[in-house]
Parts: structure tokens; C-alpha cells; sequence
């Protein structure tokens, strides 16, 4: 969710330094609990086939992970691209007139007007594309944390907690 508020069309990849600070040191808190709760209550053989099962969990949670986000993204630019086209109208004198500036710049570039007049209208298109694209990602943003908020502590009222612990030496077997 930090993201979500610095996020912009020109937003560099300095600017995802403190977020991915703090998903790692998140990441780092997080990773060493879940391996004891899904292996604490395992003895012996049972651990090494518990840590695979887990791992293959993982995995499997990543790419459907993955896979719903790509989804979510690919839909909410539609529907952002449709939204962002609506503002746009031909008939608009604030439309006429950056048409009008990208055909010059184009025509600038030895583009004949038609030419420069597509160009132009290919560059408008460009910045709806990644308008509605940086909306999306604002939502998958917001989303995800919606989902870490709503979920963490769910999982945390429904874990057992287990009086049977491993020991260490049995772990390292």
C-alpha cells in the first residue's frame, strides 16, 4: 500500500527503494514463523517431506498469485484505457490543440501532415495506454494490501496453537 500513493507516470525505480526495504525486512519476519508453524508438529522422516510439501505450497501460491494479478491487471487497463478515452473529446478545444502541437513537432521531423496528424493521434494513444496502465497499478496495489489487512489477521485467529514441538536435532535429520 506504500506504493500506492508514489506511483506517477514518471516514477523511477528509486523510488521503490523504501517499499522493497520493507517487504524484505517483512519478508524476513515473515518466512522463519511460517516454516515453524507448518514443521512443529512434525517428527523425524515427516519434516523433510513437510518442508518440500511447504515449499511446494509456496511455489504453487506464487503462481497463482502471479496468474490473478496478471488478469486483474490486464482487465482494470480496459477498463481504465475505456474511462480515460471517454475524457477525450475530438470536438474539445484542449484536444484540438495538443493534436495540433504533436502534428507540428511531428511535421518538424519531415512527416507529411497526414502522417504527422497519425503520429500525433498514435501519441495520444500512447499516453491513454500508460495512464491506464499506472491506474491499474495503483489498484493492484491497493488490492494487495487489502488482502495482507483482511487475510494476516484471519490467519492468525485460525492457527492452532500446538503444544508438540520439534526439537532441533530432530529438524536437522
Amino acid at each position: 500500500m506504500l506504493c500506492y500513493r508514489i506511483i506517477v507516470p514518471d516514477t523511477s525505480a528509486g523510488d521503490f527503494f523504501w517499499p522493497l526495504i520493507v517487504r524484505g525486512f517483512g519478508l524476513g519476519l515473515l518466512s522463519v514463523p511460517v516454516s515453524t508453524m507448518s514443521l512443529s508438529t512434525l517428527k523425524g522422516q515427516e519434516i523433510g517431506q513437510g518442508a518440500a510439501f511447504t515449499g511446494m505450497m509456496r511455489q504453487l501460491g506464487g503462481s497463482f498469485g502471479v496468474a490473478l494479478i496478471s488478469t486483474y491487471l490486464s482487465r482494470e487497463t480496459s477498463i481504465h484505457r475505456v474511462d480515460v478515452v471517454s475524457h477525450l473529446n475530438v470536438n474539445d478545444i484542449n484536444v484540438q490543440t495538443r493534436v495540433a502541437q504533436l502534428a507540428a513537432g511531428a511535421h518538424t521531423h519531415g512527416l507529411d501532415s497526414l502522417s504527422s496528424r497519425n503520429t500525433a493521434y498514435e501519441m495520444i494513444d500512447n499516453a491513454v495506454m500508460k495512464q491506464a496502465t499506472l491506474l491499474s497499478y495503483m489498484d493492484i496495489f491497493m488490492m494487495v494490501g487489502i488482502v495482507f489487512v483482511v487475510f494476516v489477521p484471519l490467519v492468525l485467529l485460525i492457527v492452532k496453537k500446538s503444544n508438540a514441538k520439534v526439537s532441533l536435532a530432530d529438524a536437522a535429520h
